[in-house]
């Protein structure tokens, strides 16, 4: 007859050999395993380092670039726009630096930026809609200014702003009515200007450097694309500058590729943060 204990000495001698068994096999793959990833590693930072140089050597050639298109911008511009009158309206996103390149190649082309508008970001917030509607259709329009058929609060505002920046296609606005206008929306805390004096323009560049920020891009953008719009129609046109980041989907540029309507009567520039963008711009205008 078998012992008990015979039983209990078996089944601990094939447990064992089982641990054993599972013990060497995971420290022979564990090895295995550590190699292979320490080969990817390798790999990877080989790449990195490759994917650098590529960088360096790329951005190498951009700033080369920039330098002889700076440098040939004066003659490849000249009177281009000359006697033009040009206002830059820039978006809350716009970098200071892109807006002063977008102006140099104006000047240089022989146009007149008669002022910077600087938008914040009330202007196109949806929860300051309401305030916005209360002032263009609050009965102090200035004279000759035509109403939009629209409840749209992105609509009038642009509108109204429109006709005080750069007038109608029949007429320009007095100087005095583009400083009321301009007066009523910095009242409201929806821009800046530089100066209290604000002449009028015929052409407009809306200049954006990024993604439009705050909650509810997408009415933001619509807010921003109605301006867009009334200035190309108040004008002789208008022209919507940015950088490539403000061609993807939360960018003024991106968001005015994506409108159809938008896309067709208003030229875009999707690097104006660069001297090549910015020549473009002129030439768009």
């Amino acid at each position: 007859m078998i012992d008990f204990r015979y039983h209990v000495v078996s089944l601990a001698a094939v447990f064992l050999a089982l641990a054993l068994g599972v013990l060497l096999g995971t420290t022979q793959l564990s090895g295995a395993v550590s190699d292979d990833l320490r080969g990817q590693v390798r790999q990877l930072d080989s790449d990195k380092r490759d994917l650098q140089a590529e960088l360096r050597s790329l951005q190498g050639r951009a700033r080369s670039d920039d330098t002889v298109t700076a440098a040939l911008a004066p003659r490849l511009v000249a009177g281009a726009l000359r006697d033009a009158k040009v206002v830059l309206v820039a978006t809350p996103q716009a970098a200071d630096s892109t807006v002063d390149g977008v102006q140099q190649a104006v000047e240089q082309a022989g146009g007149r930026v008669t002022r910077r508008v600087q938008l914040t970001d009330d202007y196109a917030d949806p929860r300051r809609a309401a305030d916005a509607k209360a002032y263009v259709t609050g009965g102090g329009q200035p004279a000759g200014f035509q109403l939009p058929e629209s409840e749209d609060a992105g609509v009038l505002s642009g509108a109204l702003l429109a006709y005080g920046l750069l007038g109608g296609k029949e007429r320009d606005p007095a100087p005095a009515v583009t400083s009321e206008v301009v007066a009523g929306f910095a009242s409201l805390r929806m821009l800046r200007v530089d100066s209290a004096q604000v002449a009028p323009g015929d052409l407009a560049v809306v200049v954006s450097s990024g993604p439009v920020a705050g909650e509810d891009p997408a009415a933001r953008l619509r807010t921003l694309g109605d301006l867009v719009s009334a200035l190309d129609g108040a004008g002789r046109g208008a022209v919507v500058a940015g950088t490539p980041a403000a061609a993807g989907k939360d960018g003024l540029v991106g968001a005015v590729r994506a409108d159809s309507g938008l896309a067709s009567a208003v030229s875009t520039v999707d690097h104006a943060d660069r001297p090549v963008g910015q020549v473009a711009a002129v030439f768009a205008l």
